[in-house]
């Protein structure tokens, strides 16, 4: 039996959706909610278990369908040096968002992993990354009024 991408991530999936699962079956229902037929662990429960379910589907039809050899069909060290790349990134975002701000941190994070997955028309790289954060912090900030960091550089 050959381990597949498309194997892998449902398995991996499936084990996450079992773990959730597990933690929403232990959200203990607040005293207002006792006779109440939606409670806060609801929703938990329902990601869980159709998480589960579409994650057994997939793994199923991985090993059902006929998988040719062909290239591509397995891991690649590009792949995975991409993956690590993104990894990486996501750490540095991380970090940088105290000090640079939200909005100078995501757009930054935006333009490196386009660039990490192969785009590398500067038009297309600050088209799709500024209004998305723009429009991401608008939102954020102005309509539901939740504060995001502005960055200790600037302040």
């Amino acid at each position: 039996m050959n381990i597949t991408k498309d194997s892998l991530g449902a398995f991996l999936f499936l084990v996450f959706s079992l773990a959730y699962g597990f933690y929403a079956w232990q959200i203990v229902p607040l005293p207002i909610e006792v006779r109440d037929a939606v409670t806060s662990s609801t929703l938990p429960k329902i990601y869980a278990g159709l998480g589960a379910l579409f994650s057994l589907l997939a793994l199923v039809l991985s090993f059902t369908e006929a998988k040719s050899e062909a290239k591509g069909a397995g891991f690649s060290r590009r792949a995975m040096a991409r993956t690590a790349a993104l990894l990486g990134l996501m750490l540095l975002y991380a970090l940088a968002m105290e000090p640079l701000g939200f909005m100078v941190a995501t757009l930054a994070f935006l333009l490196a992993g386009y660039w990490v997955m192969g785009e590398r028309r500067v038009k297309v790289l600050l088209l799709a990354s500024v209004p998305v954060v723009v429009l991401f912090w608008l939102v954020m900030t102005r309509l539901l009024g939740i504060y995001l960091v502005s960055g200790s550089l600037w302040s």
